[in-house]
C-alpha cells in the first residue's frame, strides 16, 4: 500500500503538467505561427502557417514532460502519467460532446471539441507519439546522457506527424507529403531546442536510485 501511495505520489506533478500543457494547446489552437512563411526547404515551400499553430508547439511541451519524468522516474510513471492525463481530457471532452458544457465553456470551444476529426487526429497521434517517446527514452538511456532526449522526440515525433496528417486528411490544407516534411522538420528543430533545455535541467532533475544514465 506505501509503494502504491508512493507511486501515486509521482504521478502528481506530471499528470498536471501534461493535462497543462494539452489544455494551453488547445486554447491556443487557432493562433497562427507565422515564422517559418517566408522559408523553403529543398526546393519545397515551408510554409506551415496555414495549419500549424502555437497549439502545436504546446505538443512539444508534452515531450518534454514525459522525458523529464522518464530520466526522474522511469518508463512505468512516465506511461501512467499519459494514460491518466489522456483520461481526465478524455473526460473533459465527453462532457463538452454530451454534457452541459456550454453552461461554463464558449461556443467556439464546445464547436471546437465537437470537430471529431480533428479531435480523433490530435488525440490518437499525440498519445501514440508519447507512447513511442517513452519506449524509445527508456530503451537507449545511458551513456552518452544525449541519445536517449534526442532520438526518443525524433522517432515519436515521426509517428505523431505521419499519424496526424493521415487521420486528419483533407481537413487541413495543402499535400500530405507537403505537411509530413514540414512538420517533420519542425519536429527536429524543437527536438534539438528541447534537448538545451533537457541539458540544462540535468542537474535539477535527478534521477531516482536504479534509473542512471539519461
Amino acid at each position: 500500500m506505501a509503494e502504491f501511495m508512493r507511486f501515486l505520489g509521482y504521478l502528481m506533478l506530471p499528470t498536471v503538467l501534461l493535462v497543462a500543457a494539452a489544455v494551453a494547446g488547445f486554447l491556443d489552437r487557432s493562433t497562427p505561427v507565422s515564422l517559418f512563411g517566408s522559408l523553403s526547404f529543398t526546393g519545397l515551400r515551408f510554409d506551415p502557417g496555414s495549419w500549424f499553430s502555437i497549439g502545436h508547439v504546446w505538443v512539444f511541451a508534452l515531450f518534454m514532460v514525459v522525458n523529464l519524468t522518464g530520466r526522474r522516474h522511469g518508463a512505468s510513471v512516465a506511461f501512467a502519467a499519459v494514460a491518466a492525463a489522456g483520461a481526465l481530457l478524455a473526460l473533459v471532452w465527453a462532457y463538452a460532446a454530451y454534457g452541459d458544457a456550454h453552461i461554463i465553456m464558449p461556443a467556439d470551444m464546445i464547436a471546437a471539441l465537437g470537430n471529431q476529426t480533428m479531435v480523433l487526429a490530435v488525440a490518437l497521434s499525440v498519445m501514440v507519439g508519447l507512447l513511442v517517446n517513452i519506449v524509445v527514452f527508456d530503451l537507449v538511456r545511458g551513456r552518452p546522457w544525449w541519445k536517449a532526449p534526442l532520438l526518443a522526440p525524433l522517432f515519436g515525433g515521426a509517428a505523431m506527424v505521419a499519424l496526424f496528417h493521415g487521420l486528419a486528411g483533407d481537413a487541413l490544407a495543402g499535400t500530405y507529403a507537403d505537411k509530413v516534411v514540414s512538420h517533420f522538420v519542425i519536429v527536429v528543430l524543437a527536438t534539438l531546442l528541447m534537448l538545451v533545455v533537457y541539458h540544462a535541467l540535468r542537474s535539477i532533475i535527478q534521477p531516482r536510485s536504479g534509473y542512471g544514465g539519461a
